[in-house]
């Protein structure tokens, strides 16, 4: 009686999975990235020119890594505050001159602007909140339910994924969730109009897919696969003998 209440036990008892690693195809980009997961810190793969992201939870930063240059920066709130600062005195320069043309000039230097940089303006936006649709999907195996974000007449579908349906450990959760507060007010503080991201940190969730449709930022992403391997401490270490750059370089 006893062994048989014991493989009862075992056969409801929850999987514990090792660290989370997590696939996508960014076709927009036209390569693959992945997601490293462990309880304190995020790494991300797939950026331009090899480039490389690190969040580690026990110092609230973000480090952005280059190796293409052997140069990280910093992303921290203090880093935040001043290159806040910093664009919200350009912005200031910048509308100042505006207010100095005629209406047709200064319209004219307003589009020059947004083609310049991509859509954008110096009007500074609060990043917007995704909006849930009630419905759902499956990606690569995954149940996940619709979420959308429009702005300056761009449709954003995101679709988000419980923690669990990912196999992730609560602490894992807790450091995405830490990694996409910190990412919040750097949006907060520097995002321009129509180039704001999406507020992650306010999703029930870790989005598995995001579909943009319309406006100039176009995004396509979609998760191809997850696994649970033990994860090496070196892969969420900063390289040695790289030079820190000034986070007004995000700019």
């Amino acid at each position: 009686m006893r062994a048989l209440m014991l493989l009862c036990a075992a056969s409801v008892a929850p999987t514990v999975h090792a660290d989370t690693v997590l696939s996508f195809d960014t076709t927009d980009a036209g390569a693959a990235s992945t997601v490293q997961l462990v309880d304190g810190a995020v790494r991300i793969d797939g950026g331009e020119s090899g480039e490389w992201m690190l969040y580690k939870a026990d110092e609230d930063t973000l480090f952005i890594i280059s190796p293409t240059d052997r140069s990280y920066t910093r992303v921290d709130e203090a880093g935040i505050r001043k290159l806040g600062g910093q664009m919200d005195a350009a912005r200031a320069e910048w509308e100042a001159e505006m207010a100095k043309l005629p209406p047709e000039q200064r319209a004219m230097a307003e589009q020059m602007m947004q083609r310049m940089t991509g859509g954008r303006t110096l009007k500074k936006t609060a990043p917007p909140e995704p909006q849930a649709t009630g419905s759902s999907q499956s990606v690569a195996g995954v149940k996940c339910e619709n979420y959308v974000v429009e702005q300056r007449g761009a449709k954003e579908t995101l679709c988000v994924a419980a923690p669990d349906d990912l196999g992730m450990s609560d602490e894992e959760y807790e450091t995405v969730q830490a990694m996409y507060a910190l990412l919040a007010k750097l949006s907060e503080a520097t995002g321009f109009a129509g180039s704001a991201a999406p507020r992650a940190d306010k999703l029930p969730g870790v989005p598995v897919l995001i579909d943009s449709q319309g406006g100039e930022r176009k995004r396509n992403q979609r998760l191809t696969g997850v696994k649970h391997p033990e994860l090496r401490s070196s892969v969420f270490a900063l390289p040695s003998g790289y030079a820190e750059r000034d986070p007004s370089d995000l700019k």
